[in-house]
């Protein structure tokens, strides 16, 4: 992971060597090719939510801790101010999310970046219908 990186994770009160902060931001089926809606051959959510809910199941069944560790750190990646860190910890936070996170990430819906605040709106609506 670059310096930057580094330094950001440390900034929010993550360990920069947990492996699970790589998979966060450099890894994983999230990112800038993420989405929310439905491939033109896959059904709605494939290419996104319903792959990445996938990845997290094989992650934890691999490593029980996982699931702990990547909530920890999606919580902390949701105060970051970078969009690409932001985005990532949104998209994550659709499958990990509780309450809690609905609350944090609604209030993104109107982020000065548009990318991040699509997500925002998208995550919040898709929390809402998966916890019920």
């Amino acid at each position: 992971m670059n310096r930057a990186l580094v330094e950001e994770i440390a900034g929010l009160g993550g360990d920069p060597t947990d492996l699970v902060w790589e998979w966060l931001l450099k890894r994983g089926p999230h990112g800038s090719d993420f989405t929310w809606g439905q491939a033109r051959r896959e059904p709605a959510g494939y290419v996104g939510v319903v792959h990445l809910q996938e990845i997290v199941e094989e992650q934890s069944d691999l490593d029980p801790t996982f699931l702990n560790r990547a909530k920890a750190a999606v919580g902390l990646a949701l105060r970051s101010e970078n969009p690409k860190i932001l985005r990532r910890a949104i998209q994550v936070a659709s499958v990990l999310g509780s309450e809690e996170e609905i609350k944090v990430i609604s209030s993104m819906v109107k982020h000065g970046d548009v990318s991040v605040a699509a997500d925002a709106r998208a995550c919040t609506f898709h929390l809402k219908n998966r916890l019920g």
